[in-house]
């Protein structure tokens, strides 16, 4: 049994160190990347168990993300290892210059992700079940596979969150919000920036697409909006939540580790309110640090080190 269920694809980040700009770097650091892997590590840190549903491929680089998952004490019984070869991505920091993702990821081991890989036992028996926008666009099996585990999870009353999660360099709007809004219904939690939300459900309103989720069964939406403030709407009750505003380093990963940090702390017991805050704590705390991992913090039962509660 795992606290988190999700599954997604995960590659190798290979981030330039030595300029921010890739088509003049040489120096680069190998690490972890991947929303779904992204945040059951922050979970996992929090204290809870993940279990992560994944394909890689058959090569060095596959070896050393699997070594670095369970590093992380990331339950990966179901990642497979498959005759194709293990996803990467290359970026520069964001620093100086805006960042820039190359993606090598087309027909990799992880858009090979489908239906075969999710098992109703291992849903039935997790509390939580997270899935986001990125593995439905990468390929029509790995969208199938998001469909079966929340049909499953819907089925055994397991509850799912939705982070939208929107890769434009993935598909296009149009596709986006066809497949995403089929998707997104009777959750209890869906999570996205205030143009995510307007791509699946089409208003320039931002209110009015809180309304249209929440119509379609969304219990909890939050709506994100960079260091502005996160609007909620929760079983019917409307509220704002301030997020964490510090010196961004790295933003890539920070929305990961929200999500992480907000679906641990309810898990954990916290109120909604004050899970969100954890949440955007944890998300700071990535940001200010290069990496997708690099400062997730740690706890206990999901809920963050007393510590760090006065982060700012």
């Amino acid at each position: 049994m795992s606290d988190l269920y999700t599954l997604g694809e995960v590659m190798a980040l290979f981030l330039a160190i030595d300029t921010d700009d890739v088509a003049t770097a040489e120096k680069y650091e190998l690490s972890v990347a991947g929303a779904e892997g992204n945040v059951a590590v922050a979970v996992t840190r929090l204290g809870l168990s993940a279990s992560l549903i994944s394909r890689l491929g058959a090569d060095q680089l596959g070896k050393n993300i699997l070594a670095s998952l369970k590093r992380e004490g990331v339950h990966v019984d179901g990642v497979k290892t498959v005759n194709s070869y293990t996803p990467a991505l290359v970026r520069n920091r964001g620093q100086e210059n805006p960042i820039d993702v190359t993606y090598l990821r087309k027909s990799s081991a992880g858009s090979t992700i489908s239906v075969e890989d999710v098992e109703e036992k291992a849903i039935a028996l997790s509390r939580w079940v997270h899935v986001t926008g990125i593995s439905v666009a990468i390929s029509e099996s790995s969208a199938a596979a998001v469909a079966k585990a929340m049909e499953l999870a819907r089925k055994n009353s397991v509850p799912i969150s939705f982070d939208i999660n929107l890769r434009r360099k993935l598909w296009s709007e149009s596709d986006a919000s066809k497949a995403l809004r089929s998707l997104i219904h009777d959750v209890e939690l869906v999570i996205g920036g205030v143009d995510e939300y307007a791509v699946v459900w089409g208003s320039a309103d931002p209110e009015e697409n809180l309304r249209l989720a929440s119509a379609a069964g969304v219990k909890t939406a939050i709506m994100t909006a960079g260091d502005q403030m996160m609007r909620v709407l929760s079983n019917g009750e409307r509220f704002d939540v301030m997020p964490n505003v510090v010196k961004t380093i790295d933003p890539v990963g920070s929305g990961d580790a929200f999500v992480g940090g907000t679906i641990a702390g309810i898990l954990g017991g916290l109120t909604l309110r004050e899970a969100i805050l954890q949440g955007s704590k944890c998300g700071a705390l990535v940001a200010s640090q290069l990496g997708d991992w690099t400062g997730l913090p740690k706890g206990a039962s999901g809920v963050m080190s007393q510590s760090l509660e006065n982060i700012s």
